[in-house]
Protein backbone atom coordinates (compact mmCIF):
# COMPACT_ATOMS: atom_id res chain seq x y z
CA UNK A 1 0.00 0.00 0.00
CA UNK A 2 0.82 3.56 -0.82
CA UNK A 3 2.02 5.92 1.53
CA UNK A 4 1.98 9.95 1.88
CA UNK A 5 4.25 11.23 4.66
CA UNK A 6 2.97 14.70 5.81
CA UNK A 7 5.33 17.40 8.43
CA UNK A 8 3.96 15.40 11.28
CA UNK A 9 5.34 12.74 10.27
CA UNK A 10 2.43 9.94 9.99
CA UNK A 11 1.99 8.10 7.48
CA UNK A 12 -1.83 8.13 5.59
CA UNK A 13 -2.47 5.93 2.93
CA UNK A 14 -3.29 7.22 -0.25
CA UNK A 15 -6.90 5.07 -0.97
CA UNK A 16 -8.34 6.38 2.58
CA UNK A 17 -7.41 10.27 1.13
CA UNK A 18 -9.12 9.18 -2.07
CA UNK A 19 -11.83 7.69 -0.19
CA UNK A 20 -12.55 10.49 2.20
CA UNK A 21 -12.65 13.09 -0.37
CA UNK A 22 -14.89 11.25 -2.24
CA UNK A 23 -17.41 10.78 0.73
CA UNK A 24 -17.14 14.49 1.17
CA UNK A 25 -18.52 15.33 -2.30
CA UNK A 26 -21.36 12.48 -1.86
CA UNK A 27 -21.75 13.94 1.35
CA UNK A 28 -22.13 17.44 -0.27
CA UNK A 29 -24.28 15.74 -2.89
CA UNK A 30 -26.60 14.08 -0.73
CA UNK A 31 -26.86 17.71 1.42
CA UNK A 32 -27.84 19.82 -1.41
CA UNK A 33 -30.48 17.11 -2.75
CA UNK A 34 -31.98 16.27 0.88
CA UNK A 35 -32.38 20.68 0.95
CA UNK A 36 -33.82 20.64 -2.71
CA UNK A 37 -36.53 17.90 -1.45
CA UNK A 38 -37.23 19.67 1.46
CA UNK A 39 -37.90 23.23 -0.53
CA UNK A 40 -40.39 21.19 -2.61
CA UNK A 41 -42.19 20.19 0.24
CA UNK A 42 -42.23 23.53 1.87
CA UNK A 43 -40.24 22.93 4.79
CA UNK A 44 -37.63 25.29 5.52
CA UNK A 45 -34.42 24.19 4.09
CA UNK A 46 -31.54 22.66 6.94
CA UNK A 47 -28.19 25.21 8.10
CA UNK A 48 -24.86 23.34 6.70
CA UNK A 49 -24.19 22.52 10.75
CA UNK A 50 -27.47 20.48 10.91
CA UNK A 51 -26.38 18.24 8.07
CA UNK A 52 -24.35 15.93 9.48
CA UNK A 53 -23.91 11.92 9.55
CA UNK A 54 -26.20 11.93 12.52
CA UNK A 55 -28.86 14.31 10.80
CA UNK A 56 -29.01 12.41 7.38
CA UNK A 57 -29.35 9.45 8.92
CA UNK A 58 -32.28 10.71 11.02
CA UNK A 59 -33.86 12.56 7.99
CA UNK A 60 -33.32 9.37 6.26
CA UNK A 61 -33.33 10.91 2.72
CA UNK A 62 -34.58 7.68 0.71
CA UNK A 63 -37.47 8.30 2.81
CA UNK A 64 -37.90 11.99 2.38
CA UNK A 65 -37.76 10.84 -1.82
CA UNK A 66 -40.33 8.30 -1.51
CA UNK A 67 -43.11 10.54 0.29
CA UNK A 68 -42.11 13.17 -1.98
CA UNK A 69 -43.17 11.14 -5.12
CA UNK A 70 -45.90 10.17 -3.15
CA UNK A 71 -47.06 13.65 -2.38
CA UNK A 72 -46.10 14.85 -6.28
CA UNK A 73 -48.44 11.60 -7.43
CA UNK A 74 -51.38 12.71 -5.11
CA UNK A 75 -51.08 16.35 -6.37
CA UNK A 76 -51.16 15.42 -9.57
CA UNK A 77 -54.42 12.80 -9.22
CA UNK A 78 -56.08 16.21 -7.84
CA UNK A 79 -54.94 18.28 -10.31
CA UNK A 80 -56.15 15.70 -13.10
CA UNK A 81 -59.27 15.21 -10.74
CA UNK A 82 -60.24 19.13 -11.04
CA UNK A 83 -59.13 18.98 -14.40
CA UNK A 84 -61.92 16.56 -15.45
CA UNK A 85 -64.03 17.99 -13.09
CA UNK A 86 -63.13 21.36 -15.38
CA UNK A 87 -63.51 19.34 -18.68
CA UNK A 88 -66.73 17.91 -17.99
CA UNK A 89 -68.44 21.44 -16.58
CA UNK A 90 -66.83 22.97 -19.79
CA UNK A 91 -68.54 20.58 -21.93
CA UNK A 92 -71.86 20.58 -20.22
CA UNK A 93 -71.87 24.08 -20.98
CA UNK A 94 -70.76 23.67 -24.91
CA UNK A 95 -73.96 21.21 -24.94
CA UNK A 96 -76.46 22.69 -23.25
CA UNK A 97 -76.17 26.39 -24.73
CA UNK A 98 -79.37 27.59 -26.21
CA UNK A 99 -76.99 28.27 -29.46
CA UNK A 100 -75.10 25.89 -32.20
CA UNK A 101 -71.54 26.28 -31.72
CA UNK A 102 -68.43 24.79 -33.91
CA UNK A 103 -65.01 24.84 -33.89
CA UNK A 104 -63.52 24.97 -37.40
CA UNK A 105 -59.97 24.94 -38.99
CA UNK A 106 -58.32 26.84 -41.22
CA UNK A 107 -59.31 24.20 -43.89
CA UNK A 108 -62.96 24.75 -42.90
CA UNK A 109 -62.78 21.33 -41.88
CA UNK A 110 -65.12 20.75 -38.11
CA UNK A 111 -63.21 19.93 -35.45
CA UNK A 112 -66.07 20.15 -32.89
CA UNK A 113 -69.99 21.10 -32.92
CA UNK A 114 -71.86 20.93 -29.71
CA UNK A 115 -75.56 19.45 -29.41
CA UNK A 116 -77.55 22.25 -30.42
CA UNK A 117 -76.11 22.52 -33.95
CA UNK A 118 -76.69 19.02 -34.37
CA UNK A 119 -80.26 19.47 -33.57
CA UNK A 120 -80.42 22.11 -36.02
CA UNK A 121 -77.88 21.22 -39.05
CA UNK A 122 -76.31 18.11 -38.58
CA UNK A 123 -79.81 15.56 -38.56
CA UNK A 124 -79.18 12.58 -39.70
CA UNK A 125 -75.32 12.78 -40.55
CA UNK A 126 -72.44 10.81 -39.22
CA UNK A 127 -68.81 11.29 -38.48
CA UNK A 128 -69.17 15.07 -38.56
CA UNK A 129 -65.71 15.68 -37.26
CA UNK A 130 -63.20 16.34 -40.45
CA UNK A 131 -66.10 16.99 -43.06
CA UNK A 132 -66.24 20.63 -44.58
CA UNK A 133 -68.45 23.15 -42.76
CA UNK A 134 -70.28 24.23 -46.21
CA UNK A 135 -70.83 20.29 -47.18
CA UNK A 136 -72.53 19.27 -43.48
CA UNK A 137 -74.13 22.35 -42.96
CA UNK A 138 -74.80 23.89 -45.95
CA UNK A 139 -75.43 21.33 -48.05
CA UNK A 140 -73.27 22.19 -50.93
CA UNK A 141 -69.76 21.01 -52.40
CA UNK A 142 -67.78 24.16 -52.28
CA UNK A 143 -67.80 27.13 -50.07
CA UNK A 144 -70.61 29.87 -50.40
CA UNK A 145 -70.22 33.09 -52.28
CA UNK A 146 -70.20 34.91 -48.76
CA UNK A 147 -69.22 32.96 -45.96
CA UNK A 148 -68.22 34.37 -42.60
CA UNK A 149 -65.50 31.75 -41.44
CA UNK A 150 -63.31 32.52 -44.59
CA UNK A 151 -63.94 36.40 -44.10
CA UNK A 152 -62.90 36.03 -40.59
CA UNK A 153 -59.96 34.13 -41.19
CA UNK A 154 -59.18 36.81 -44.09
CA UNK A 155 -59.86 39.69 -42.00
CA UNK A 156 -58.66 38.65 -38.84
CA UNK A 157 -61.58 39.99 -37.04
CA UNK A 158 -65.48 38.93 -35.64
CA UNK A 159 -68.30 38.58 -38.69
CA UNK A 160 -72.14 38.70 -38.20
CA UNK A 161 -74.85 38.06 -40.87
CA UNK A 162 -78.12 39.26 -39.86
CA UNK A 163 -80.10 36.35 -41.59
CA UNK A 164 -78.93 33.06 -43.60
CA UNK A 165 -80.69 30.74 -45.05
CA UNK A 166 -79.81 27.28 -44.04
CA UNK A 167 -81.66 23.62 -44.73
CA UNK A 168 -84.89 25.46 -44.57
CA UNK A 169 -84.09 27.46 -41.65
CA UNK A 170 -82.93 31.44 -41.06
CA UNK A 171 -80.10 32.07 -38.67
CA UNK A 172 -78.17 35.13 -37.53
CA UNK A 173 -74.56 34.05 -37.39
CA UNK A 174 -71.26 35.42 -35.66
CA UNK A 175 -67.66 34.37 -36.30
CA UNK A 176 -65.07 35.03 -34.41
CA UNK A 177 -61.10 34.30 -34.86
CA UNK A 178 -60.16 31.01 -32.21
CA UNK A 179 -56.22 31.92 -30.95
CA UNK A 180 -53.70 29.76 -30.01
CA UNK A 181 -51.38 30.38 -26.79
CA UNK A 182 -48.96 33.22 -28.90
CA UNK A 183 -51.96 34.27 -31.07
CA UNK A 184 -52.02 32.86 -33.87
CA UNK A 185 -55.28 32.47 -35.27
CA UNK A 186 -55.71 28.33 -35.78
CA UNK A 187 -59.49 28.00 -37.22
CA UNK A 188 -62.88 29.93 -36.17
CA UNK A 189 -65.77 29.80 -34.00
CA UNK A 190 -68.94 29.99 -35.32
CA UNK A 191 -72.29 30.30 -33.31
CA UNK A 192 -75.69 30.16 -34.66
CA UNK A 193 -78.74 31.28 -33.47
CA UNK A 194 -81.65 30.12 -35.29
CA UNK A 195 -84.41 32.69 -35.95
CA UNK A 196 -87.25 30.79 -37.79
CA UNK A 197 -89.72 31.29 -35.62
CA UNK A 198 -88.79 35.18 -34.73
CA UNK A 199 -88.97 35.25 -38.38
CA UNK A 200 -92.20 33.40 -38.78
CA UNK A 201 -93.74 35.53 -36.30
CA UNK A 202 -92.41 38.92 -37.45
CA UNK A 203 -93.98 37.51 -41.09
CA UNK A 204 -97.40 36.67 -39.41
CA UNK A 205 -97.34 40.09 -37.28
CA UNK A 206 -96.51 42.17 -40.84
CA UNK A 207 -99.14 39.84 -42.18
CA UNK A 208 -101.91 40.47 -39.83
CA UNK A 209 -101.23 44.29 -40.66
CA UNK A 210 -101.71 44.32 -44.07
CA UNK A 211 -104.69 42.24 -43.63
CA UNK A 212 -106.05 44.58 -41.39
CA UNK A 213 -105.90 47.29 -43.44
CA UNK A 214 -107.17 45.36 -46.48
CA UNK A 215 -110.28 44.06 -44.53
CA UNK A 216 -111.27 47.43 -44.31
CA UNK A 217 -111.18 48.61 -47.66
CA UNK A 218 -113.08 45.08 -48.74
CA UNK A 219 -115.57 45.64 -46.68
CA UNK A 220 -116.17 49.19 -48.17
CA UNK A 221 -115.62 48.28 -51.54
CA UNK A 222 -118.15 45.20 -51.43
CA UNK A 223 -120.88 47.57 -49.93
CA UNK A 224 -120.89 49.99 -52.57
CA UNK A 225 -120.19 47.53 -55.23
CA UNK A 226 -122.94 44.43 -53.88
CA UNK A 227 -126.33 46.99 -54.65
CA UNK A 228 -126.07 48.08 -58.34
CA UNK A 229 -124.57 44.39 -58.84
CA UNK A 230 -127.86 43.10 -57.47
CA UNK A 231 -129.78 45.36 -59.49
CA UNK A 232 -127.28 44.40 -62.84
CA UNK A 233 -128.32 40.83 -62.18
CA UNK A 234 -132.34 41.04 -61.37
CA UNK A 235 -133.11 43.65 -64.41
CA UNK A 236 -130.89 40.83 -66.54
CA UNK A 237 -132.96 37.96 -65.33
CA UNK A 238 -136.44 40.29 -65.96
CA UNK A 239 -134.99 40.74 -69.06
CA UNK A 240 -134.51 37.15 -69.91
CA UNK A 241 -138.19 36.45 -68.46
CA UNK A 242 -139.60 39.02 -71.69
CA UNK A 243 -140.72 36.57 -74.46
CA UNK A 244 -139.99 39.45 -77.26
CA UNK A 245 -136.46 39.41 -77.08
CA UNK A 246 -134.10 37.40 -79.34
CA UNK A 247 -132.28 34.55 -79.26
CA UNK A 248 -129.17 36.39 -79.87
CA UNK A 249 -130.16 38.67 -76.93
CA UNK A 250 -130.91 35.80 -74.42
CA UNK A 251 -127.34 34.83 -75.09
CA UNK A 252 -126.03 37.86 -74.48
CA UNK A 253 -128.02 38.05 -71.40
CA UNK A 254 -127.12 34.91 -70.05
CA UNK A 255 -123.60 36.25 -70.19
CA UNK A 256 -124.63 39.41 -68.30
CA UNK A 257 -126.05 37.06 -65.78
CA UNK A 258 -123.18 34.70 -65.36
CA UNK A 259 -120.65 37.07 -65.01
CA UNK A 260 -122.88 39.14 -62.74
CA UNK A 261 -123.06 35.77 -60.29
CA UNK A 262 -119.03 35.77 -60.88
CA UNK A 263 -119.00 39.19 -59.03
CA UNK A 264 -121.39 38.33 -56.83
CA UNK A 265 -118.88 35.45 -55.79
CA UNK A 266 -116.01 37.71 -55.40
CA UNK A 267 -118.34 40.42 -53.36
CA UNK A 268 -119.35 37.36 -51.03
CA UNK A 269 -115.65 36.78 -50.69
CA UNK A 270 -114.58 39.88 -49.52
CA UNK A 271 -117.34 40.27 -46.97
CA UNK A 272 -116.46 36.95 -46.11
CA UNK A 273 -112.82 38.35 -45.48
CA UNK A 274 -113.40 41.61 -44.21
CA UNK A 275 -115.95 39.86 -41.43
CA UNK A 276 -114.54 40.07 -37.98
CA UNK A 277 -116.76 36.81 -37.11
CA UNK A 278 -116.08 35.52 -33.80
CA UNK A 279 -115.69 31.86 -33.74
CA UNK A 280 -118.39 29.54 -31.80
CA UNK A 281 -116.35 27.16 -30.19
CA UNK A 282 -117.29 23.43 -29.87
CA UNK A 283 -115.58 20.16 -29.18
CA UNK A 284 -114.07 19.63 -32.52
CA UNK A 285 -112.59 16.36 -33.86
CA UNK A 286 -110.10 18.04 -36.65
CA UNK A 287 -110.10 14.60 -38.47
CA UNK A 288 -113.93 15.03 -39.19
CA UNK A 289 -113.81 18.35 -40.32
CA UNK A 290 -111.34 17.28 -42.94
CA UNK A 291 -113.53 14.11 -44.11
CA UNK A 292 -116.50 17.08 -44.27
CA UNK A 293 -114.20 18.88 -46.34
CA UNK A 294 -113.22 16.16 -48.81
CA UNK A 295 -116.87 15.30 -49.20
CA UNK A 296 -118.04 18.71 -49.90
CA UNK A 297 -115.13 18.78 -52.76
CA UNK A 298 -115.33 17.07 -56.12
CA UNK A 299 -112.03 15.48 -57.39
CA UNK A 300 -110.85 14.29 -60.53
CA UNK A 301 -110.57 10.60 -61.25
CA UNK A 302 -107.16 10.62 -61.46
CA UNK A 303 -106.23 12.43 -58.21
CA UNK A 304 -105.39 10.05 -55.49
CA UNK A 305 -106.13 10.84 -52.05
CA UNK A 306 -104.15 9.31 -49.19
CA UNK A 307 -105.06 9.74 -46.08
CA UNK A 308 -103.38 9.59 -42.99
CA UNK A 309 -105.30 10.86 -39.74
CA UNK A 310 -103.59 9.77 -36.19
CA UNK A 311 -105.92 9.37 -33.19
CA UNK A 312 -105.74 12.89 -32.26
CA UNK A 313 -107.95 14.21 -29.26
CA UNK A 314 -110.64 16.50 -29.54
CA UNK A 315 -110.38 20.78 -29.50
CA UNK A 316 -112.45 23.56 -29.21
CA UNK A 317 -112.82 25.33 -32.16
CA UNK A 318 -115.83 26.47 -35.17
CA UNK A 319 -116.34 23.28 -36.69
CA UNK A 320 -117.73 25.23 -39.71
CA UNK A 321 -115.16 28.10 -39.66
CA UNK A 322 -112.14 24.54 -39.92
CA UNK A 323 -114.60 22.88 -42.39
CA UNK A 324 -113.78 26.00 -44.55
CA UNK A 325 -110.56 26.20 -43.48
CA UNK A 326 -109.97 22.84 -45.35
CA UNK A 327 -111.77 22.90 -48.10
CA UNK A 328 -110.07 25.90 -49.13
CA UNK A 329 -106.61 24.54 -48.98
CA UNK A 330 -107.72 21.36 -50.16
CA UNK A 331 -109.36 23.37 -53.88
CA UNK A 332 -105.90 24.36 -54.25
CA UNK A 333 -104.35 21.04 -54.00
CA UNK A 334 -106.85 20.05 -56.39
CA UNK A 335 -106.83 22.84 -58.76
CA UNK A 336 -102.66 22.64 -58.69
CA UNK A 337 -102.83 19.21 -59.73
CA UNK A 338 -104.60 19.72 -62.81
CA UNK A 339 -106.88 16.52 -62.93
CA UNK A 340 -103.97 13.99 -61.84
CA UNK A 341 -101.77 13.63 -59.10
CA UNK A 342 -101.94 12.54 -54.95
CA UNK A 343 -102.77 14.32 -52.32
CA UNK A 344 -101.87 13.32 -48.72
CA UNK A 345 -103.67 14.33 -45.46
CA UNK A 346 -101.85 13.67 -41.94
CA UNK A 347 -103.06 14.99 -38.49
CA UNK A 348 -100.90 13.92 -35.77
CA UNK A 349 -100.06 15.74 -31.94
CA UNK A 350 -97.21 17.83 -31.51
CA UNK A 351 -96.58 18.61 -27.98
CA UNK A 352 -99.30 20.47 -26.41
CA UNK A 353 -101.03 21.01 -30.45
CA UNK A 354 -102.55 19.34 -33.27
CA UNK A 355 -100.75 19.49 -37.09
CA UNK A 356 -103.31 18.35 -39.83
CA UNK A 357 -100.52 18.70 -43.38
CA UNK A 358 -101.98 18.18 -46.70
CA UNK A 359 -99.43 17.95 -49.38
CA UNK A 360 -100.10 17.72 -52.99
CA UNK A 361 -97.66 16.94 -55.93
CA UNK A 362 -98.43 19.27 -57.89
CA UNK A 363 -95.85 22.26 -59.93
CA UNK A 364 -94.79 23.47 -56.97
CA UNK A 365 -94.75 27.34 -56.18
CA UNK A 366 -92.48 29.63 -57.05
CA UNK A 367 -89.70 30.98 -53.75
CA UNK A 368 -90.33 34.58 -54.38
CA UNK A 369 -94.18 33.98 -54.54
CA UNK A 370 -94.23 32.09 -51.01
CA UNK A 371 -93.80 35.04 -48.99
CA UNK A 372 -96.81 36.65 -50.51
CA UNK A 373 -98.93 33.48 -50.58
CA UNK A 374 -101.36 34.76 -47.64
CA UNK A 375 -101.98 37.92 -48.75
CA UNK A 376 -105.31 38.83 -49.96
CA UNK A 377 -106.00 39.39 -53.71
CA UNK A 378 -102.46 37.59 -54.32
CA UNK A 379 -102.95 34.71 -56.95
CA UNK A 380 -100.68 33.15 -59.80
CA UNK A 381 -103.77 31.66 -61.57
CA UNK A 382 -104.87 33.32 -64.79
CA UNK A 383 -107.42 36.52 -64.57
CA UNK A 384 -110.92 34.62 -63.69
CA UNK A 385 -109.79 31.55 -62.20
CA UNK A 386 -109.62 33.16 -58.68
CA UNK A 387 -110.01 35.94 -56.60
CA UNK A 388 -106.95 35.03 -54.31
CA UNK A 389 -108.62 35.32 -51.11
CA UNK A 390 -109.14 31.66 -50.12
CA UNK A 391 -106.03 31.50 -48.04
CA UNK A 392 -105.99 34.90 -46.63
CA UNK A 393 -109.38 33.49 -45.28
CA UNK A 394 -107.44 30.45 -43.87
CA UNK A 395 -104.97 32.18 -42.02
CA UNK A 396 -107.39 34.70 -40.51
CA UNK A 397 -110.09 31.64 -39.11
CA UNK A 398 -106.58 29.87 -38.35
CA UNK A 399 -105.46 32.67 -36.57
CA UNK A 400 -108.88 33.05 -34.68
CA UNK A 401 -108.34 29.68 -33.01
CA UNK A 402 -105.03 30.26 -31.90
CA UNK A 403 -103.10 28.49 -34.25
CA UNK A 404 -100.58 28.93 -37.27
CA UNK A 405 -100.55 28.06 -40.81
CA UNK A 406 -97.56 27.61 -42.52
CA UNK A 407 -96.36 26.53 -46.20
CA UNK A 408 -93.92 24.84 -47.65
CA UNK A 409 -92.69 24.10 -51.62
CA UNK A 410 -90.62 23.51 -53.69
CA UNK A 411 -90.59 23.57 -57.34
CA UNK A 412 -90.99 20.32 -58.96
CA UNK A 413 -91.65 18.82 -55.63
CA UNK A 414 -95.35 19.98 -54.77
CA UNK A 415 -96.58 22.07 -51.82
CA UNK A 416 -97.65 21.48 -48.15
CA UNK A 417 -99.74 23.28 -46.09
CA UNK A 418 -99.27 22.96 -42.29
CA UNK A 419 -102.49 23.97 -40.08
CA UNK A 420 -101.35 23.82 -36.21
CA UNK A 421 -104.20 24.14 -33.64
CA UNK A 422 -103.54 24.17 -29.85
CA UNK A 423 -105.33 21.66 -28.00
CA UNK A 424 -105.86 23.13 -24.51
CA UNK A 425 -107.59 25.83 -25.94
Amino acid sequence: MKTRRHDNHISIPVESEDAERKNAILLQYIKEKVNQLLQIMGTKPLRDEELNDESLIAIDPIGIIAESFEQVLEHLKESNRQLQLARDYLQAVFDTAGVGISIIDRDLRIIKCNEKQKELLVAGVSHIEGKHCYEVYCGIDSPPLICPAIETLEMERPVFLKEVTKKGRVFQIVTSPLRDSAGTITGVIEVSLDMTEKKRAEEAMCQAEKLAAVGQLAAGIAHEINNPLGNILGYAKLLLMDQSITEAQGEKLKVIVEQANKGGQIIKGLLEFSRQKVPVFEKVSLNECVENALRSLGKGNSIRVVKRLGDIPYVMADPRQMEQVFHNILLNAIQALEGSGAIEIESKVIGGSIEVSVRDSGPGIPREHLSRIFEPFFTTKPVGNGTGLGLSICSELVKKHGGSIFVESEIGGGTTFSIIIPIGR
